[in-house]
C-alpha cells in the first residue's frame, strides 16, 4: 500500500520497488500526460536518480502498486467522476 500525501500541486506516494528500494512516486497530472507520474527512487549506491516516468519503469513495481498509482492519478486529476481523495 503507497502512503499519499499532498505536496504543493503534486501528490507524493512513498512504497517499495519490487527489488525491496524505497522509492516515491509524483503525481503532476492526468494519465494523458506521459510525464504526469513520475517514479524517483535511489540506487544501490544510495545516489538520487533524476525522475522516471512511470510508463518506463513499470517492471520496477508490483502489480499492485501500478493499479493503485494509476487510480490515484484518476482520483486527482482525472475526470472519470471518481471520488476526490482526503489528502491533508
Amino acid at each position: 500500500m503507497i502512503t499519499w500525501r499532498k505536496q504543493g500541486a503534486a501528490v507524493v506516494g512513498a512504497f517499495s520497488l519490487a527489488d525491496g528500494r524505497e522509492s516515491k512516486i509524483v503525481l503532476v497530472a492526468g494519465r494523458d500526460n506521459s510525464r504526469g507520474a513520475m517514479v524517483v527512487s535511489a540506487t544501490s549506491g544510495g545516489e538520487t536518480v533524476e525522475p522516471v516516468p512511470l510508463s518506463e519503469c513499470l517492471e520496477t513495481l508490483e502489480p499492485g502498486s501500478v493499479i493503485e498509482v494509476l487510480c490515484m492519478q484518476e482520483r486527482v486529476f482525472g475526470d472519470s467522476g471518481l471520488e476526490a481523495p482526503d489528502l491533508t
